[in-house]
Parts: structure tokens; C-alpha cells; sequence
């Protein structure tokens, strides 16, 4: 499974968009939405003062495929603790800090590259007719280093120490989730 990670990482550098949306948008994957889901169990090393601690993060991404192809999101994540929300909604490949979504045959995929080091790809796989759909979420390293990043809201250097997806959670609906 480590190989697998550092796999999509290293691909991670090779990606690069590619033509037209609507020319690798299969006809069912197209005027859809999709909500997804899934939870970070999570063990964080704080660089400031060596503490590791347990944690989790909760995340939901509506999004949107337009008949035309493109995509449309809004990433929501929610870390343990008050206030510690975050917020990213943009159109894919609308800058760095967003999913940046493609077509992969009849699934979708996107990766994001954390601030600090390390990747996130999610990859949503969808059933012949695109009604169902199932959630993969991967967290990767560069090389041999370790995943860190700045807190989600304090930006406390952190180190990911260990981490474990669970109660993923992906269903499909007709029509533009944002009411467009």
C-alpha cells in the first residue's frame, strides 16, 4: 500500500491538463452530481512542540459535471476542534489549492497537492449506467519524506504521523447540485 502512495505522488508531477473537457466527458457522466464524504483518522506530530496528538477530519465535496464536461466544486473540511473549517469552492483548475478533476475512462479523479508536502488523489468510480458510484481516498508522500502541511486554521507546522480513511460515502443525483 506505502508503494501505491508514493506511485501517485510521483505521478502527481507528470499530470498535466489535457484538450477539451467535453471530448473525454462519457455521455452518462454528464449534467450529474455527485456528493462524496469520508473521514480522516488521523495522528499528527505538532513541529513546534514535538506533541503528537489523535485526531480526525471530516470532508464533503459536492460537485457538479456539466453537460459541456466541466467541473464544478466545493470542498468542505472540517478538523477536530471549534472553528477549525475550511472551505474551497471553485471551478477545476482554477489554481492550486483546489481538486483539480479529469476523466479517467468511466471514473473521475483529483489530485491536490498539500501546502507543506505530501498529496491527496480521489478517485470516484462510477457503476455502467453512472447511478452509483464508489469513493477512493488516497494520502501520499514525496519520496521518502514525511507528509506536513500548516494546520488547517492555526497553521501550526504539522507532521502526519499516521492516517486512515473511513466512512467513505459517494452518491449520485441528476441535475447541478448549486441550482444553475
Amino acid at each position: 500500500m506505502k508503494w501505491m502512495a508514493r506511485l501517485v505522488v510521483a505521478c502527481l508531477g507528470l499530470l498535466s491538463p489535457t484538450g477539451s473537457p467535453s471530448s473525454a466527458a462519457p455521455a452518462p457522466l454528464r449534467g450529474i452530481s455527485v456528493d462524496l464524504s469520508w473521514t480522516d483518522n488521523r495522528v499528527e506530530k505538532f513541529l513546534d512542540t514535538g506533541a503528537e496528538k489523535p485526531g480526525y477530519q471530516t470532508s464533503q465535496i459536492q460537485l457538479y459535471i456539466s453537460e459541456q464536461g466541466r467541473f464544478f466544486s466545493r470542498f468542505n473540511r472540517v478538523a477536530k476542534g471549534k472553528n477549525n473549517r475550511l472551505v474551497n469552492s471553485a471551478v477545476s483548475g482554477e489554481g492550486r489549492s483546489v481538486l483539480n478533476w479529469r476523466f479517467e475512462g468511466r471514473s473521475i479523479a483529483a489530485d491536490q497537492k498539500f501546502a507543506g508536502s505530501g498529496a491527496r488523489r480521489i478517485v470516484v468510480s462510477f457503476g455502467d449506467d453512472a447511478s452509483s458510484c464508489s469513493l477512493r481516498v488516497i494520502h501520499g508522500k514525496e519520496g521518502r519524506g514525511p507528509i506536513r502541511y500548516p494546520g488547517l486554521t492555526s497553521h501550526r507546522p504539522i507532521e502526519l504521523v499516521r492516517i486512515e480513511v473511513i466512512n467513505t460515502s459517494c452518491q449520485v443525483r441528476q441535475g447541478n447540485v448549486f441550482g444553475q
